[in-house]
């Protein structure tokens, strides 16, 4: 038996214990004497572990549709490779296992964080941004957009975001469903960009976790870094794909 032959018709089974007697001396007999398929065996056991723990999670339809088209490229570039020397063949199934555990922990994470309608809402907001952001206020400056913000809420929701490399893009006043105001601040720099929602709300339980500077919360949230702050009822979120120590250095900026 060679690393080919055990691999291909006899590694899957291996790893769940259904082997025939016959089968099961003659793949011993193979491991003993080979590192690299006890070392493939290992990996195997350790992913299919990792995906009983997991029969009760179910991944979104989005990340579903993922991870199946990673893994048919993955079988499409195995079967490209067939011809690649046999002893190749253990450490190309060890980082098959590594990435399917990466995998595995994005469906976890997923999973286990609670929606949050409000962040959800930004986050679309932000990347139909990214997309085609049209501006109908002055917006020249974060002065321009803390006059705009103080004429319909009262409170002067612009940020300087210059320490991070941000500088404003864009501003936009809009209507919710039911009619009342919501604001839309676009901040661009070499690195990426921010933006910025702001409306009354008069009640917010911010979600827990996450880090507080300078009275703003911050999170990773859903792969993105999101900010909220709520000043005399005006509700401001902040979404960008930059990591939460950028936000957290901007925030930290402020006057006390």
């Amino acid at each position: 038996m060679d690393h080919k032959q055990y691999i291909e018709r006899y590694l899957s089974a291996d790893a769940d214990d259904e082997l025939e007697t016959g089968e099961l001396r003659e793949v011993r007999e193979h491991i003993s004497g080979c590192e690299e398929c006890r070392n493939t065996l290992a990996a195997e056991i350790a992913m299919k572990s990792e995906v009983k723990k997991l029969r009760s999670v179910k991944a979104p339809a989005e990340l579903r549709d993922r991870i199946m088209a990673a893994l048919d490229e993955v079988d499409r570039h195995s079967q490209s490779q067939s011809r690649v020397r046999s002893i190749r063949r253990p450490l190309a199934w060890t980082a098959i296992g590594a990435m399917a555990a990466c995998l595995i922990a994005v469906i976890v994470l997923f999973a286990q964080q609670p929606a949050n309608p409000a962040f959800d809402a930004a986050i679309q907001s932000f990347v139909q941004s990214e997309q085609r952001f049209a501006s109908n206020v002055p917006s020249k400056s974060a002065d321009d957009l803390a006059v705009t913000y103080i004429d319909r809420f009262g409170v002067p929701m612009a940020w300087d975001f210059s320490s991070i490399g941000l500088e404003v893009a864009g501003g936009r006043m809009d209507q919710t469903s039911d009619g009342r105001p919501i604001g839309y601040s676009l901040y661009k720099g070499s690195r990426g960009s921010l933006l910025a929602v702001v409306y009354r709300n008069d009640v917010f339980n911010f979600p827990p976790g996450g880090e507080m500077v300078k009275g703003i919360h911050i999170y990773h949230y859903r792969g993105y870094s999101v900010a909220a702050t709520n000043r005399y009822s005006v509700f401001c979120i902040m979404v960008t794909r930059l990591p939460t120590s950028d936000l957290a250095q901007a925030f930290s900026q402020l006057p006390s």
